[in-house]
Order: C-alpha cells, then sequence, then structure tokens
C-alpha cells in the first residue's frame, strides 16, 4: 500500500493488491475540508493513475446542500475527463448517512441517468463496495479489448 499525503482528517492510499485508491475520512470534515479533501482524491488517483476509488466516509457527516451539489454536478462529472476514462466510486457509508443519501432526490435522479460520465454506489459493507470496484475493473478490462 502507498500511501499519499493528506491533512489530519483524511488518509488516502493505493492499494497496488487491489489496484484502487482508498480514501478514508476520519472525522466530520467542513465544506471547505471536502472539497478540498476530494480535491487531493483526484491528485491521489492521477498519481497513481486509477479511475477506481474506495472512499470511506463513515466517520463523516453528509455534506451540506452547496457542497453535495459542487460534488454531483461540477466536480465528480469533471473526474472522468481528467482521469482518461470512467471513473467509479464506491462510498462507504455508516447506514445512518446511507439512509440520508438514498432519501435525496439528487441522487435517486444521478442513478437514474442512463448516459452518466462517472458511476457512484454507496454501501455499508466493505466487502461488497470492493467487489463492486472490482466488477467494474472488469467491466473496464472487457470495453479496452474490444
Amino acid at each position: 500500500m502507498q500511501v499519499y499525503p493528506s491533512p489530519d482528517y483524511l488518509v488516502i492510499a493505493y492499494r497496488n493488491d487491489l489496484q484502487l485508491l482508498v480514501a478514508r475520512w476520519l472525522r466530520p470534515v467542513s465544506p471547505i475540508e471536502t472539497r478540498e479533501g476530494y480535491e487531493l482524491i483526484l491528485q491521489a488517483a492521477q498519481h497513481f493513475g486509477t479511475p477506481f476509488w474506495l472512499l470511506d466516509g463513515r466517520r463523516r457527516l453528509p455534506a451540506d446542500e452547496p457542497t453535495t451539489q459542487w460534488g454531483l454536478h461540477e466536480f465528480f462529472p469533471t473526474l472522468s475527463a481528467q482521469l482518461g476514462q470512467q471513473v467509479c466510486m464506491s462510498q462507504l457509508l455508516s447506514p445512518y448517512y446511507q439512509a440520508i443519501t438514498e432519501a435525496m432526490p439528487v441522487f435517486q435522479e444521478l442513478e437514474r441517468q442512463p448516459a452518466q460520465l462517472y458511476r457512484m454506489r454507496r454501501f455499508n459493507d466493505e466487502a461488497l463496495a470492493v467487489e463492486w470496484l472490482r466488477e467494474c475493473q472488469q467491466e473496464a478490462s472487457l470495453s479496452s479489448q474490444k
């Protein structure tokens, strides 16, 4: 595992064995820290050359509305262009946090859109979150062979 420099509220590491980036939020964060953290995650993904991200948000709280809108409509849609391939993000959330996001109409709308620039799924089980990312890797590998 290779660790990427990050502030005290975030640990970012590249899992060589799984070829994915793992970012673990270590505490509740402010809107500024959320944006800064995601920018650092992108920099790490570019450094390690991976579009497969496990984002562990179990220790943080849901972002405020403006930060959520920024992520879903400004930041996440640019990721694939910046990494040169579709980004797959597996969000590991506490059951409480997952229930909040599932109740938000913006998440439901984005999941129904067929031409998504990125893929994101929410889990509260790390093994399932990693399994989904492995499926994304297999799909990407098959697509590149065609």
